[in-house]
């Protein structure tokens, strides 16, 4: 029997978000194999164990557990538990890990990268919103992951300019994987799977969230990083459930502060005061891990990971533009170049005219900076104006 079998058994029988599977894993030589295997009068002996779990044991059965594991197999996908080899090493060393995750797409390597989250306000400012794009972007191009949420607002805008630096990002769901919950955000969760990175959660039925499940996402998304970026944040708010996970992880906490007299600023400011480092871009948080993510294989010993795409770009890095808040044009003009569309949209359609063009011709025909421009292709791709092709080519759709 595959031993993830055993995993979602436990996870079923005693709910998401359970220290128990990891605790019992920890507990037995066989690990839960053995556990399952002796029975009740094993299961009995242990006080961690109430009643009502006990009920959870013997209702749910293993051939059900098997049956959600060739179900999530069929779909494409990655069914990742403890055991399992690609599971996140860091969310081995939290208090609940979870007994299994399931992932759509390609989840990055997080233990030989920076893996930062970035989260923060759902009724986000244009500034906050400016400034999770920007700061996610810098981090992806400069080697990082990026992990958020998949709220309105400042995950969403993380989530976006991650896409924009060329990803890996991640969206760490608080519903399961073919839930409809934010229907809006479905073409964003397409282009996260198609640009390498992954959608992840822990839960195989749950259509819809509620308390609970959020409280337990958020653990995952601070579980698998080394920091955590917080950008506006009430006193009392979801956004500081991070923070507090944070802190009893032990991961770094970032705060980005906004301009003076702005909402919802209270709760960074009371993480400043606890410890927190104020950052304004990802430069200054990718550098509390320069020594430990270097470059193994190619440039000097000792260049951190944050110098290495602008390195192999080959020119000096200009921080990426401020990605433009902007909604998706209505679809008659999706194949059009009318002067409503913003001039740099207009420059990169016209300069694309009926060409397949790379991305660098791309840069030199338009002169953007090569940052600023991954940003709009992600934006134009989107809004279905132009497509994609392998190799990082472009032509308009």
């Amino acid at each position: 029997m595959d031993n993830r079998v055993y995993w979602i058994w436990l996870q079923q029988a005693f709910g998401e978000g359970s220290p128990l599977p990891w605790k019992i894993f920890k507990g037995y030589p066989g690990g839960i194999r053995e556990f399952y295997e002796g029975g009740p009068r094993l299961w009995n002996t242990r006080r961690d164990i109430s009643d009502q779990k006990a009920e959870g044991l013997y209702h749910f059965t293993l051939e059900a557990a098997k049956a959600r594991l060739d179900y999530a197999l069929s779909l494409g996908w990655e069914v990742l538990t403890p055991e399992s080899g690609r599971f996140p090493e860091g969310l081995r060393h939290i208090p609940d890990p979870p007994a299994a995750l399931y992932v759509q797409g390609t989840l990055p390597d997080l233990d030989t990268r920076p893996a930062i989250a970035l989260v923060g306000a759902r009724k986000a400012t244009p500034e906050s919103k400016r400034a999770a794009e920007r700061i996610a972007c810098q981090l992806t191009m400069e080697g990082a992951a990026v992990v958020s949420g998949e709220a309105t607002g400042v995950d969403f805008s993380a989530l976006m300019g991650a896409l924009s630096g060329g990803g890996p990002a991640v969206s760490v769901l608080p519903v399961d994987l073919g839930s409809p919950y934010l229907v809006e955000s479905a073409s964003l969760r397409r282009t996260i799977v198609q640009r390498g990175g992954a959608l992840v959660s822990e839960y195989f039925t749950q259509r819809n969230p509620n308390k609970g499940t959020f409280p337990h996402r958020n653990r995952l998304i601070t579980g698998m990083c080394c920091g955590v970026v917080i950008i506006q944040a009430r006193l009392k708010s979801g956004t500081m459930i991070y923070a507090r996970h944070a802190k009893e992880q032990d991961r770094d906490v970032f705060v980005v502060l906004g301009p003076e007299g702005s909402p919802g600023q209270e709760g960074c400011l009371s993480l400043l005061e606890d410890g927190a480092k104020a950052v304004a871009n990802g430069e200054d948080v990718l550098e509390e891990y320069a020594l430990r993510f270097r470059q193994r294989e190619k440039g000097p010993p000792g260049e951190p990971v944050l110098r290495q795409v602008v390195r192999r770009l080959g020119r000096e890095e200009s921080r990426p533009a401020v990605l433009r808040d902007s909604s998706p044009l209505p679809p008659e003009l999706s194949s059009e170049l009318s002067s409503e569309l913003p001039p740099e949209e207009r420059a990169v359609l016209e300069a694309l005219g009926g060409d397949t063009l790379p991305v660098g011709l791309l840069a030199e025909r338009t002169g953007m900076p090569v940052g600023a421009l991954f940003g709009l292709l992600t934006r134009l791709e989107m809004e279905d104006k132009i497509v994609s092709l392998p190799g990082k080519r472009y032509r308009r759709a």
